[in-house]
């Protein structure tokens, strides 16, 4: 409501010199595109250690309520492995919401129909539970073997282009730069 004989000030949140304050974490975030090679890793291990890349946890602006994540392209994803005796004795569930209509698939059987598929699941199920979930991954790719469609991706990604190397044990992916295609050209 209006006090009496009140101004109107377009810049009633200015800073002293008048200007609008402009706060960066309401800016749009830069998204850079992460190529990760899953060839030989544990499926539980490399998901949790890509969850952070889409989530955004690695950046300094990061807010839990705010999505600035980034791309994350997983190549040979087919090649994951799993430990034990999963393989054979993990099963995943789904009801068809009719009665006695609880419907089961083991492991290997959905390795077999989607070799990417029990990896989107491990990181969907490691995602944070909330309205933000389902548009982080939407910037995760799988591809079950080397070759992917984001090559021209990340030639022209501006400087925005790295390749995540995964260290033994429970570290945070290490990113690497990749150079754009411009300075690809012009090195010796």
């Amino acid at each position: 409501m209006k006090r009496a004989g009140a101004v109107a000030n377009k810049y009633r949140f200015a800073r002293g010199n008048g200007m609008p304050r402009v706060d960066k974490c309401f800016a749009e975030p830069e998204r850079a595109w992460i190529l990760v090679d899953g060839y030989g890793e544990v499926m539980g291990r490399l998901a949790s250690k890509l969850v952070p890349l889409l989530t955004g946890k690695h950046k300094p602006i990061y807010q839990p309520y705010r999505d600035c994540g980034d791309y994350v392209v997983v190549v040979n994803a087919g090649f994951t492995v799993v430990t034990g005796k999963r393989m054979e004795k993990k099963k995943y569930y789904h009801h068809t919401q009719y009665p006695g209509g609880l419907k089961t698939m083991p492991l290997w059987r959905l390795f077999e129909q989607n070799p990417v598929e029990p990896l989107r699941r491990a990181i969907f199920g490691m995602l944070p539970k909330n309205r933000l979930r389902h548009q982080r991954m939407t910037r995760l790719r799988l591809y079950p073997t080397a070759m992917h469609a984001q090559e021209a991706t990340l030639r022209a990604a501006n400087g925005l282009a790295f390749r995540a190397r995964l260290p033994p044990g429970d570290g945070a992916a290490i990113l690497e730069r990749i150079a754009p295609a411009a300075e690809a050209r012009n090195t010796p």
